[in-house]
């Protein structure tokens, strides 16, 4: 976070979970998680001048963080409202419009989707009934997104492969729910590089261009992804 490259990305990833500690199988690590919530402090992982760093990466320099939970109940949400208590105080989180413009910046979709693995056995994996994206909104530009139906984990699940068993079979669930996930997480990414004050693409050249030789033809801005489709 103290890498001048920090404020040039257009998007950052960020989850903060409860309390862990543990080890891998390996045993070569051991200890707690980088973004812990528990203790006196939001994040353990915070110091205030990184705090302050993020700040500036979201309200001056147009930046964007995407924020995945287990769900939308107080619980499952606990951890991310820590976090933002501490970084963006004055701002409050609220539910992002069905209408809104990252459901549509590449592929047409009605909505936020659900995670589609709920619980295993008695054991809740993913908290609430409904789904919905909740966001940050500085100057009516979405600066926060706050997943709380965890698209990320769809993807990383389905190439884990996290259930055995008696449950198995949920892992061809997120199997055959994957590329719907991937699809919302290319409008996400492509949101946040087509807003904001980071990601500049008016003088955009590609690379194969410049090795050609064929600079005065190449285009000078980023293709409109929608006129594609």
């Amino acid at each position: 976070m103290t890498d001048a490259a920090f404020f040039e990305s257009p998007i950052i990833f960020m989850e903060p979970i409860p309390n862990f500690s543990g080890e891998l199988q390996n045993g070569l690590l051991r200890g707690q998680a980088i973004w812990q919530t528990k203790g006196d402090r939001p994040s353990f992982g915070y110091t205030d001048r990184e705090a302050q760093r993020i700040r500036e990466y979201v309200i001056n320099r147009g930046g964007f963080i995407y924020m995945p939970t287990h769900g939308n109940t107080e619980a499952a949400m606990q951890p991310a409202l820590r976090v933002l208590r501490q970084i963006l105080p004055e701002y409050h989180l609220v539910t992002i419009p069905q209408d809104h413009e990252i459901y549509n910046s590449y592929y047409g979709l009605s909505g936020p989707l659900r995670f589609p693995v709920r619980k295993m056995g008695s054991t809740i994996l993913h908290h609430g009934p409904y789904r919905q994206l909740q966001g940050v909104f500085i100057d009516d530009r979405l600066a926060v997104l706050v997943d709380t139906e965890a698209m990320i984990h769809v993807m990383d699940g389905a190439v884990q492969k996290p259930f055995f068993g008696h449950y198995q079979d949920r892992n061809r669930i997120l199997d055959e729910f994957a590329p719907a996930a991937a699809r919302q997480l290319i409008n996400i990414v492509v949101y946040a590089v087509t807003h904001g004050s980071i990601s500049d693409y008016s003088n955009y050249i590609p690379a194969s261009a410049l090795a050609d030789g064929e600079i005065d033809s190449a285009p000078k801005k980023a293709p409109n992804a929608t006129s594609r489709l």
